[in-house]
């Protein structure tokens, strides 16, 4: 990867999960990018998913470890350890490169993040989450709703269409 996930970018999502690759995450991926592997699983703790490329998988371990060793050293039992384990390696499936610039977003990780017909992206650094643009303007995070909305009336103007009446908020 030639630099870290910084942006953010709304995208429309056909039927079948298929979704232009957002210009930020196409530069961080550099121009090899149709070699590079990229996953996407559900996010830890946000109603969101995250994707990243093979290379932030041995940074999910180690960050796994070492979460496992405090959880143990606080007298915690396996099961957060476990369950986190799954979901960071298990609950993941690749986003499917797809001609012409574009990413499949596998149907089972669209319907644990709730992406329906826009998936909202967003840098994070050494990943990337996606977001369904209606559950990022119920964050918690004002200045994230402020830019979900931004993203959401930018959209609205450059398409000249209607969006999704959810979606429309």
């Amino acid at each position: 990867m030639s630099t870290l996930f910084h942006g953010s970018a709304l995208c429309a999502v056909d039927k079948d999960g298929s979704v232009d690759v957002p210009a930020f995450v196409a530069e961080a991926l550099g121009p090899d990018s149709a070699s590079i592997e990229l996953f996407v699983g559900k996010h830890e703790i946000d109603s969101c998913l995250i994707g990243y490329d093979r290379t932030h998988l041995r940074t999910l371990s180690d960050r796994t470890e070492r979460r496992r060793l405090a959880d143990e050293d606080a007298g915690q039992d396996g099961a957060a350890h476990y369950r986190r384990s799954r979901r960071t390696f298990g609950i993941v499936e690749k986003l499917a490169p797809e001609k012409d610039e574009r990413l499949h977003i596998p149907a089972a990780m669209r319907h644990l993040g709730k992406i329906e017909r826009l998936a909202l992206f967003i840098g994070t650094g050494d990943s990337f989450e996606i977001w369904n643009p209606d559950l990022a303007m119920e964050s918690a995070d004002e200045q994230f709703r402020d830019l979900a909305a931004f993203r959401m009336r930018t959209y609205r103007g450059r398409a000249g269409r209607k969006l999704p009446r959810k979606a429309a908020r």
